[in-house]
């Protein structure tokens, strides 16, 4: 059963809806397996929605899916970047590059991706302080220990257009609509295929697991209100099939929506009902919780995924602190929450 729910990580070519095809791309030592990139066919030639990483077996497997096709990277004539996160935006520099096919991404992620493309070191460094302020120093050594990797730092490519939802793309062909559904990441967009009901979801509707939270510079104002009212925003789509770029296409989006929604008000209550008396920090929070589908315990992460988990305690927090049940406070640039005693008395 658990290599079942794998399968579609599977190297190949699986045409999803007529002229749709999806390309699994490689992310290995990632426990995501893979990026779904979908392939459309338009009449000016292929669009490509998300990359996956910049590294070799990434090219490899976009090349296979192409040849199958009986295309090239020439006949890519736009990409389409769902987010700023390496796995969605890194190779996309280098198709547009060989293909000369212009890119887009949404204009909340902008900050990111200068951030990054102007410092990746600097950058890297800001999420390290503000693990420091959210009280996981262990972390930052955990990280800093672990080394970057050996991948050479990624520079971001900057779009040829930045979108901020409400567009159509290609009209008077596919006529897909771009949705704005920040949370994920403050510039996050979805495609809505009116005319055939296809969700092109990125990682803001996805069929087995939650996406994160919280992991982008500088930080939003409130990335789980964001994501919620995102949720919110794609219930009501008449789609009958949803296109994730983690997990095989599936349907019925407005059960998986309020399943997402469910669940996130159930960590907002568990968020609450592990603050100590005295208060607690996110990564006291985190620690106090279980993680993954697996119900794993903090120490059981590895660095990477226990920074996630700490600014994602921060992210239901500060939801909570907004409701009016936490208290914010900061004491030698660490910061804490404290419950309400009448929110407290609610329980």
């Amino acid at each position: 059963m658990a290599e079942d729910r794998y399968r579609w990580a599977e190297p190949g070519l699986e045409e999803v809806a007529a002229g749709v095809y999806r390309c699994p791309l490689p992310l290995p030592g990632d426990a995501l397996r893979a990026v779904n990139a979908y392939l459309v066919r338009t009449a000016g030639g292929l669009l490509l929605i998300d990359s996956g990483w910049d590294r070799q077996e990434t090219r490899e497997a976009l090349w296979s899916c192409l040849r199958r096709l009986g295309s090239d990277l020439e006949d890519v004539r736009a990409i389409f970047a769902t987010h700023v996160h390496r796995d969605h935006l890194g190779t996309a520099g280098w198709v547009r590059h060989e293909s000369g096919a212009w890119l887009t991404l949404g204009l909340g992620d902008r900050e990111t991706q200068m951030a990054f493309a102007q410092d990746p070191a600097r950058a890297r460094g800001a999420s390290l302080d503000r693990l420091r302020r959210l009280a996981a120093e262990d972390v930052v050594a955990r990280l800093l220990a672990a080394g970057p990797g050996g991948d050479e730092p990624w520079i971001p490519p900057a779009p040829d257009l930045y979108l901020v939802g409400g567009e159509l793309l290609l009209p008077g062909d596919l006529e897909l609509r771009v949705i704005a559904t920040p949370g994920h990441t403050r510039g996050h967009v979805c495609l809505f295929d009116e005319r055939r009901s296809i969700l092109f979801a990125g990682d803001h509707v996805l069929p087995h697991i939650t996406p994160s939270l919280g992991v982008e510079l500088p930080l939003a104002d409130s990335p789980l209100a964001s994501f919620m009212d995102s949720l919110e925003r794609v219930r009501e789509l008449p789609a009958n099939l949803v296109l994730p770029a983690h997990g095989p296409a599936f349907g019925g989006l407005r059960d998986r929506v309020e399943a997402l929604l469910a669940h996130h008000r159930e960590r907002l209550e568990r968020c609450f009902g592990v603050i100590a008396a005295e208060g607690s920090t996110p990564r006291q929070v985190a620690e106090a919780l279980p993680w993954t589908r697996r119900l794993r315990r903090f120490s059981e992460l590895d660095p990477f995924n226990q920074m996630l988990a700490v600014f994602e305690s921060e992210a239901h927090l500060r939801v909570l602190a907004d409701q009016g049940r936490l208290e914010l406070s900061t004491a030698d640039g660490r910061v804490r929450y404290l419950a309400k005693q009448e929110a407290r008395a609610q329980v």
